[in-house]
């Protein structure tokens, strides 16, 4: 049988993995960290429990993407998930989510109620919003559906897509100019992509309804609210995202899988661009028929493989690859109740509708300090045990350039950490006094953590006529999984979804030789 080796144990690396060892092979993955999970992890001080990456994920309940891949194979019931949204807290006025629910447009209705003239724009962006998201849900049924059933269903996503092709070609920017004119309503359909860093003027439009989905801000939405099927639902995990980490941990050791931490991959081990395998920073040389890399793509190829090694065409894939930035987070273990300012366990604030000119800065090495927004996060209200009895854990968290443009994250760790408190205490008077417990984790803390020369939090950043490394290499055998490669739809259920797809790649590829 083939020797297949993993590099990073990520969840693109695990979930490779995994099924690949229900596929029937003895996998070895390889983790330059002393930890596994990659930024789907969750760290503990004193009691208190925080998670790095992922919070309110999309698309883990059992019929959907995510959730469907933890059906396949059987981890499912080992992991809790609970429903739930986020508040959104704009400079003008607050989206909470109101204490009676008021339907599926309550949003659409309290912006009509705050800016009367944009009451005609706003049911025509809604018409435009719901279409996506139709489009969204026939395109997943395609993928489970029968041979006839797909014909038919193919047919009325061509229909529901001629009502949207005409913006195919538009930037998130120009749709918000077409459907809007106060810069209030823009910028809060704009915001998130400020959480990808990438600009409204290179972000597909037809993006916008996906990452403004309506059931992410009220749980009590249906999330089948047409004949078209299911809107994508967001849930906790309960307990953490090591928990998901976890069960695809076990999965892989109890089929004879092997996973070795602190093995950081120095080089490729090629003859005459023949794989053979590859060495560890140790000297340990480990071999290989397969091997599926992840992490960072230019690290990956320039680094390990090397540039020689590649077609020159390949090499120029990789150096445009577009990166999203990083993220500056403090976590924090409080005696105060946070409730009493914020309702939910996560709330985005912006501080700004210049979502265009915030993203330029931070690419620019500029640090906004938490003045354009950030996002608090009390992990501690859906699970309890992240936290002692009558004690919360909190996470403020804001993106932040990768490299500063004065001085460096090392240097300047505390002043920006105080702050950015500073700006949170706007939210939560005197928070400060109430700080048992705190972490601070700066864009060199993930550099580290990710083995990455640039550390882009959600990977490839989602841009117009850009993609990531193609997942099928020039060296035969070689494979390239995760957030930076070119299928990946981005987040955590992306980089999973991605991951289940080139495996099923790589099973013909090895059935046919």
């Amino acid at each position: 049988m083939k020797k297949i080796a993993i590099i990073g144990a990520g969840m693109a690396g695990l979930t490779a993995g995994a099924y690949l060892a229900k596929a029937g092979y003895k996998v070895s993955i390889y983790e330059q960290f002393p930890n596994i999970g990659g930024v789907t992890a969750t760290f503990h001080k004193e009691g208190f429990s925080w998670d790095l990456g992922p919070m309110l994920v999309q698309d883990f309940l059992p019929e959907e993407p995510a959730g469907k891949i933890l059906v396949d194979l059987g981890l499912y019931d080992q992991i809790q998930f609970q429903r739930s949204d986020r508040g959104v807290v704009m400079p003008d006025y607050d989206l909470w989510k109101p204490s009676e629910y008021k339907g599926q447009y309550w949003r659409r209705n309290e912006l009509i109620r705050l800016y009367p003239d944009e009451a005609e724009n706003l049911t025509r962006y809604y018409q435009f919003h719901n279409t996506m998201l139709d489009i969204v849900a026939l395109s997943r049924r395609i993928e489970s559906a029968n041979a006839f059933h797909k014909i038919f269903l193919q047919l009325r996503l061509f229909f529901l897509f001629q009502r949207v092709k005409d913006k195919k070609n538009m930037s998130a920017a120009q749709l918000m100019d077409h459907f809007f004119t106060h810069k209030e309503i823009k910028g809060l359909f704009l915001g998130l992509l400020a959480d990808f860093v990438t600009k409204p003027s290179e972000f597909p439009a037809l993006g916008i309804p996906i990452v403004n989905c309506e059931t992410a801000h009220d749980d009590r939405l249906p999330l089948k609210m047409s004949r078209a099927g299911a809107r994508p639902s967001y849930t906790y995990i309960l307990g953490g995202m090591e928990v998901l980490v976890q069960v695809f941990e076990k999965y892989i050791l109890a089929h004879r899988g092997q996973i070795h931490v602190n093995s950081p991959v120095e080089r490729l081990l090629l003859h005459d661009n023949q794989l053979h395998g590859f060495q560890l920073s140790n000297g340990t040389k480990v071999e290989a028929d397969i091997v599926l890399a992840s992490g960072g793509a230019k690290e990956f190829f320039f680094k390990i493989v090397g540039k020689e090694n590649l077609p020159s065409a390949y090499v120029d894939q990789i150096v445009d690859i577009p990166l999203m930035e990083s993220v500056h987070m403090i976590h924090l273990g409080l005696d105060l109740d946070p409730r009493k300012f914020q309702q939910a366990a996560l709330c985005y604030y912006y501080g700004t509708y210049e979502v265009e000119d915030a993203v330029i800065r931070c690419r620019n090495g500029e640090y906004h300090e938490g003045k354009d927004g950030f996002l608090i996060y009390v992990p501690s209200l859906h699970s309890p045990s992240m936290a002692p009895p009558g004690k919360f854990a909190m996470t403020i968290y804001t993106i932040a350039p990768n490299k500063l443009d004065s001085g460096t994250w090392e240097t300047r760790k505390e002043e920006f950490s105080e702050k950015l408190l500073i700006e949170a205490e706007k939210i939560i008077p005197n928070l400060r006094q109430h700080i048992l417990v705190q972490e601070i984790m700066t864009p060199a803390d993930f550099r580290l953590r990710t083995h990455q020369s640039h550390h882009a939090f959600g990977g490839r950043a989602p841009i117009m006529g850009k993609t990531g490394a193609p997942h099928m290499t020039p060296i035969e055998g070689l494979w390239f999984i995760g957030s930076q490669s070119d299928k990946t739809a981005g987040g955590l259920p992306g980089t999973m979804i991605h991951s289940k797809l080139v495996i099923q790649e790589v099973l013909k590829y090895l059935k046919d030789k």
